[in-house]
């Protein structure tokens, strides 16, 4: 098949939407298929990597970090159209979105798109009934995915939260694929990245890996801390990633005096990031803005337990007592952390849950769904134009 991807967010950023799209064209390619993939410049020049195609772009006036584009004119445009793909599948909803439609319109070739973040939660903090944020949202995600034959959520509880904007396309949920990659970290490799860090290695780590952002609610990990230094006070807290919130965080570990107990990284390249999942003992997560939360595979797949705020996306993830704990507030997260970190051979068996469980969320499945539901809608379009 001939598949154009078309994202806002691609190879120059480190999220969780750039991760799985560049995961998803990768091993389209390594099946055989011819993909290409169109993005946005992080610059206003435009321009090729093989067959990634970044169109010129500049920075937003309310999110300095986020891309807009208006390059409707843009040969990289019409080299797409001469292509002619079999299919468009766009991963965001913004200027990719538009600029691939010029593509669309002139092949003809049939839509799919996924659903990757919940923009009323994000922007507005709601999405309930009857709220001005709720029809604003429905409003733009009927106006975003009309063009769809299929719209892609990554778990029910993404296909939930559409649901209540009455979405008029069908949708499909396919879990996102993940690289399990299990980090290979000598003793003395580990000792010398820790070192480096300031942190001592002595067995009680935690570690968090996300974009630091206010979504992710790293807030509340941080107001937990003090209770659970209480209890053991040789615990610390490892942070990697960046963002926009980042400041502020780092503000509130200094007026609570922990800069010793909370280490920022600041941004990693994506390359290594599964070594700092090596770096830990206990992988914790605060946030309940996931559709998915590719990173719970990812500490999975390093062998880390998990204790992480109760959310429904964590169904058939956090086996309770298992592979790690949910927790639903302050009593819980320090019970179950420290209930780990004092039983090594618990810790150990949870260790192996993990591992064992991460293996069921690999790629083949994932790749299998994708090119299965490609094909039904490349089937339906040329039916629906013969008829």
């Amino acid at each position: 098949m001939k598949i154009l991807i078309a994202t806002d967010t691609y190879g120059h950023q480190v999220n969780g939407v750039a991760n799985s799209v560049a995961l998803l064209a990768a091993e389209l390619r390594n099946r055989g298929h011819e993909v290409k993939v169109l993005s946005l410049s992080d610059t206003r020049h435009s321009y090729k990597d093989e067959d990634d195609y970044y169109v010129s772009s500049f920075s937003s006036f309310v999110y300095p970090e986020t891309r807009i584009s208006l390059a409707f004119q843009s040969h990289l445009l019409k080299e797409l159209k001469e292509w002619k793909p079999d299919i468009v599948h766009v991963q965001t909803e913004f200027s990719a979105k538009w600029l691939v439609m010029k593509v669309v319109k002139t092949t003809d070739a049939p839509v799919v798109m996924s659903y990757h973040t919940d923009y009323s939660t994000y922007v507005f903090k709601s999405h309930k009934d009857d709220t001005l944020p709720r029809k604003l949202a429905s409003a733009f995600y009927r106006s975003a995915y009309k063009n769809a034959k299929v719209l892609i959520t990554p778990s029910e509880k993404a296909k939930q939260t559409v649901e209540l904007y009455k979405i008029d396309c069908p949708i499909s949920v396919i879990p996102n694929g993940i690289s399990v990659t299990y980090a290979e970290l000598t003793p003395e490799e580990k000792a010398s990245m820790l070192k480096e860090l300031g942190v001592k290695n002595n067995g009680k780590i935690l570690v968090m890996v996300s974009r630091i952002s206010k979504e992710k609610n790293i807030d509340e990990i941080l107001s937990f801390m003090p209770a659970l230094l209480k209890e053991d006070p040789e615990i610390t807290l490892l942070i990697v990633g960046d963002g926009p919130h980042k400041k502020k965080l780092e503000h509130d570990v200094g007026k609570m005096g922990l800069e010793k107990q909370v280490i920022f990284t600041g941004l990693v390249d994506h390359d290594v990031v599964a070594k700092y999942y090596r770096l830990g003992d206990i992988f914790v997560c605060a946030s309940v803005f996931e559709t998915q939360g590719l990173t719970y595979f990812e500490a999975m797949s390093n062998g880390l337990p998990l204790v992480c705020r109760d959310d429904p996306c964590l169904k058939d993830v956090v086996d309770q007592g298992e592979n790690g704990y949910t927790y639903t507030n302050c009593d819980g997260f320090v019970r179950y952390v420290t209930t780990i970190l004092d039983n090594p051979s618990l810790k150990e068996q949870m260790s192996q849950k993990s591992l064992e469980k991460s293996r069921k969320f690999g790629n083949d499945m994932f790749l299998d769904s994708i090119e299965s539901l490609y094909e039904n809608v490349i089937n339906g379009h040329e039916q629906e134009e013969t008829e």
